[in-house]
């Protein structure tokens, strides 16, 4: 009986003794907190509406600015990072490499009044240099046609403007550019020889039926065209198309197997030469001068390739002879 009477008690006293130390508790927090501290919304509410809106615009703005400069960094960096790698690795070395045939070969490349190279392929050679950004440096190591192709093939160049002729055999191991010219091939024939070999007065025909000794520079794509065009033909390779037209001029070959301009060159460097010599410009024929490339550099070929295609003129025989007609008189032998 007396404990169902005294039991509630204690219980009531306990609970009255704890709201009162929430109650304190609380008291405690907030004295601790002070006036300083700005969290509350009492604390937010005080402040002006000016300053909030400040503080507020300043971290924007700085967050807007960071991330502006981490944009700007990462698309440098992606940019960087999107360069196909044969085009990146010439721009990080600051310069094109151009394999060139170490002899002149006007009006292709030569040297200038002033001892400097220039040129057709020359003048090309600097136009993709400048499109690229970076400096020209050129190989002129190079002694045959045949030579300047395996200089690029073992990557001592990134590509060649050499007036290197676009041959299948040579496609095989390089990339070549659509071709910056296109030109028939011709003979150079000694007069008193061709009329020997000439039982008819059809000259044309024993033009299309050659024999004899014929002669080709050593090294260069004509030594296969001449085996192509003319099988009956016998091949002598020589070191330069001067000594070819020498050899012709004074009877030791039957002829010179070259491309239309060359032919054309010895008409208008050598006027006296048309009493020995005839000159014939097959039109069947063609010989397209093209850059070469090594066989990975796709993307590099790509931007030759764009680059041809923009050139307002195109080159033919004639308006390069006319264009670069000061160098003809004045250049050492050419190859």
């Amino acid at each position: 009986m007396y404990s169902c009477f005294f039991a509630p008690q204690p219980l009531a006293v306990l609970a009255r003794l704890l709201k009162r130390c929430a109650t304190i508790s609380v008291c405690c927090l907030l004295l601790w907190g002070g006036g300083s501290s700005l969290t509350t919304p009492t604390a937010i509410a005080a402040q002006p509406p000016t300053v909030i809106a400040q503080t507020n615009r300043s971290a924007a703005a700085s967050d807007q600015a960071s991330r502006s400069a981490a944009a700007a960094v990462n698309n440098e960096q992606a940019e960087i990072a999107l360069m196909p790698p044969d085009i990146q690795r010439i721009v990080d070395r600051g310069k094109l490499i151009v394999a060139v045939l170490g002899n002149s070969n006007a009006p292709f490349f030569m040297t200038d009044e002033t001892g400097q190279a220039a040129g057709l392929d020359i003048q090309l050679a600097q136009a993709l240099a400048d499109q690229l950004g970076v400096d020209l440096e050129l190989n002129r190591s190079p002694d045959t046609f045949n030579a300047v192709v395996d200089t690029v093939y073992y990557r001592g160049a990134d590509m060649a403007i050499s007036k290197i002729s676009r041959t299948m055999k040579r496609a095989v191991r390089v990339r070549f550019s659509h071709p910056y010219l296109t030109m028939r091939q011709g003979l150079l024939i000694n007069r008193l020889l061709l009329a020997q070999q000439t039982n008819s007065d059809n000259v044309i025909e024993t033009i299309r039926e050659l024999t004899g000794d014929v002669g080709v520079i050593k090294g260069s794509s004509y030594v296969g065209f001449l085996q192509q065009r003319f099988p009956q033909a016998s091949i002598v390779e020589l070191d330069s198309w001067e000594d070819i037209v020498t050899a012709v001029s004074q009877g030791d070959i039957l002829a010179g197997y070259r491309d239309e301009l060359e032919i054309k060159k010895v008409v208008k460097t050598k006027p006296d030469a048309a009493l020995q010599l005839k000159t014939a410009v097959l039109t069947d024929t063609q010989d397209a001068l093209a850059m070469v490339f090594p066989w990975e550099s796709a993307h590099l070929l790509a931007f030759a390739n764009q680059y041809l295609d923009t050139l307002d003129a195109e080159y033919t025989v004639d308006s390069i002879l006319e264009e670069f007609a000061t160098y003809l008189n004045t250049q050492p032998p050419t190859l």
